[in-house]
């Protein structure tokens, strides 16, 4: 790996999908560009992004691993790598990103970043646009339950059985959120790291202020009874930047994290993992038929509140445009080889056209 460390530095080493390798120096915000060799990491970590379409996945990971680039489209899914070292000696941390695109439309791929490997130090961040209410519930629905649906198959494969995998994440969620939390009884788990991010916030500021009452009491629910963390953001407002940084990398590499708490809806919103209560949050809406308090009922009428303000909208799960045709995408070389052989294509579909015509002139006389 080309790479330059410095006594008490931390030196990130970015893989883009074109192959090139951008090493950046956070002090000194110098990047230079080399070639990827084999890395001989002592410690990995993997976290995966899913969220949003146009949300803001791709400008979050960038300014986490602080990279000037400016951010392109999301196709599928897409892979990059941060490499933190602490001096010459100490032991290098990586962390695998996986960013997923197109929202709700591709969460069969999350079979690739969610294996028994990577399930030990595996990290989630669901990024959810706070300027779109009207997609927000349906986004959040759809790749909560894809994730965790993924992350059971694996847990119930016989290789996960057979080192008591399950059992060890369940017990490290549970040291995350609390053993002792006084709400244990209606909290399930995320079986990994889970945190929330609201983007725009700089937009939903500006919403009426019920709305974003509305808001932040379901998401404080959702995230509380997943055990997960939440936190409000804005690429506009560096300081909200640099508090998604720091849990991101509590998450991923085990700083330390902020010990800042703010529930107020009419400030962006900062709760870690176990920091919220059912008490906090304020009343649920359950019915007096529900004396039991029941997981999926009280769900069930969080969503009604929400959707009842604000009626989802499914965005379209149509496929994007040819990647190929995108100037955000332009590879000198590949485009010259794709034109010459879109050239051939015509002339083979002509030839054959031809031929087609010369055979039913024959038939046909």
């Amino acid at each position: 790996m080309f790479e330059e460390e410095r006594d008490k530095s931390t030196v990130i080493v970015i893989k883009f999908l074109n192959g090139s390798v951008y090493i950046i120096n956070p002090e000194v915000h110098h990047i230079k560009e080399g070639r990827c060799q084999q890395t001989n990491s002592h410690k990995d970590s993997t976290v995966v992004f899913v969220g949003s379409r146009q949300g803001g996945k791709t400008s979050i990971i960038y300014r986490f691993v602080e990279c000037a680039e400016n951010p392109k489209p999301t196709l599928a899914l897409e892979y990059l790598f941060g490499r933190r070292s602490r001096g010459l000696d100490s032991a290098k941390e990586v962390c695998h990103m996986w960013e997923l695109g197109g929202g709700t439309l591709f969460t069969q791929l999350l079979e690739i970043p969610i294996t028994v490997e990577t399930l030990n130090t595996l990290s989630i961040v669901l990024v959810l646009d706070l300027s779109l209410p009207e997609e927000m519930w349906f986004t959040m629905e759809t790749l909560l339950h894809a994730v965790r649906s993924e992350i059971n198959q694996v847990l119930n494969s016989s290789a996960a059985k057979i080192v008591g995998l399950k059992e060890t994440l369940m017990e490290l969620a549970w040291k995350r959120i609390g053993e002792d939390h006084m709400d244990k009884d209606m909290i399930d788990p995320f079986p990994v790291p889970l945190l929330i991010l609201g983007t725009k916030y700089d937009i939903f500021q500006d919403l009426d202020p019920e709305k974003k009452k509305v808001i932040c009491r379901c998401l404080r629910y959702v995230a509380h009874t997943n055990g997960a963390a939440l936190q409000f953001v804005s690429t506009k407002v560096e300081n909200l930047i640099t508090k998604a940084r720091v849990v991101i990398s509590h998450m991923v590499f085990g700083t330390p994290a902020s010990k800042t708490v703010s529930m107020d809806y009419n400030k962006p919103i900062m709760i870690l993992f176990g920091g919220d209560s059912l008490q906090h949050i304020g009343n649920m809406p359950l019915s007096d038929d529900d004396p039991g308090k029941s997981y999926s009922r009280s769900l069930d009428l969080w969503k009604h509140t929400f959707t009842t303000h604000f009626p989802q909208v499914v965005s379209k799960t149509t496929l994007p445009d040819d990647p190929a045709k995108d100037t955000n995408f332009k590879e000198r070389d590949v485009d010259m080889i794709r034109t010459q052989k879109d050239k051939e294509l015509e002339q083979y579909r002509r030839d054959l056209d031809h031929k087609r015509q010369d055979w039913e002139a024959l038939n046909f006389m």
